[in-house]
């Protein structure tokens, strides 16, 4: 199989290979499929079937089949990286999926202030900023970086372009507030829940880059799962490493579903 290979989903229920795919995207979900198991898959399936609903209008009833026929296409075995949309417009949508390989997964990240206005239209949806976003990460890639970080006007931590941020303040795990213009991330949620299983107090704070000085920091995503923020020349924040993230990865594990 190719790196990427694009289908469409058609009115017969199928699911057609197409050479190039309806580029505006409305919504979309991705996450990594490994050995055919992806972590809390049914967390996906709600935020993409309620986002079709609220950004497009399309009932869930409608989303389904497309989303069991997708599932049917992704490889059972080896390292994937699906991508699953609702492209074109409110009132011609079309359901694509994008099988792709997984990139090199890390368990470590270099974050860089983005120094630049939240842009975002819906930042409560995953898809419709991603084209946007995916611009400016490419940018930070050649100035070293592999993440950036949001701010609100006043310098408030928002969250990553491609991720939650969390951090620790001594034995407490931290987040920004619910309330800020952010992703519900399903790994920043799955995380906070291992912290709740553990007695470990998760709160929500707000926090300027500076105030992150000196504290453990993590950048976590579906592809791969929990990253450490280390330091290096354009840190914004100098970060320690004071948390055993080989636990905590491992315990995302115990959230694997069956595709």
């Amino acid at each position: 199989m190719p790196a990427e290979s694009i289908y469409r989903y058609m009115p017969d229920g199928t699911l057609v290979s197409i050479g190039e795919p309806e580029p505006r995207l409305l919504v979309a979900d991705s996450w990594l499929a490994k050995e055919g198991h992806v972590r809390a898959l049914h967390l996906h399936r709600r935020r993409f079937l309620s986002s079709c609903t609220e950004l497009a209008g399309i009932h869930e009833k409608t989303v389904v089949p497309f989303w069991e026929k997708a599932l049917e296409k992704i490889p059972k075995t080896g390292l994937w990286f699906p991508r699953i949309e609702l492209a074109g417009t409110v009132r011609q949508p079309a359901f694509q999926l994008r099988i792709r390989k997984a990139p090199p997964l890390h368990s470590t990240v270099r974050l860089i202030d983005c120094h630049i206005a939240d842009f975002r239209k819906n930042p409560r949806h995953k898809g419709p900023d991603l084209d946007r976003m995916g611009a400016i990460r490419r940018i930070l890639l050649e100035k070293g970086a592999e993440e950036g970080i949001l701010t609100t006007p006043e310098g408030y931590i928002l969250e990553g372009l491609t991720t939650n941020i969390l951090w620790w303040e001594n034995n407490t795990l931290c987040s920004a507030p619910p309330a800020y213009r952010i992703l519900p991330g399903i790994t920043g949620k799955l995380v906070q829940l291992v912290a709740l299983r553990n007695n470990i107090p998760v709160v929500h704070r707000k926090r300027k880059l500076q105030d992150l000085n000196n504290r453990e920091v993590w950048a976590v995503n579906a592809l791969h799962g929990i990253r450490r923020v280390v330091n290096w020349a354009c840190s914004p924040f100098r970060a320690t490493s004071h948390v055993d993230i080989g636990h905590w990865r491992n315990a995302l594990e115990d959230f694997n579903e069956k595709i």
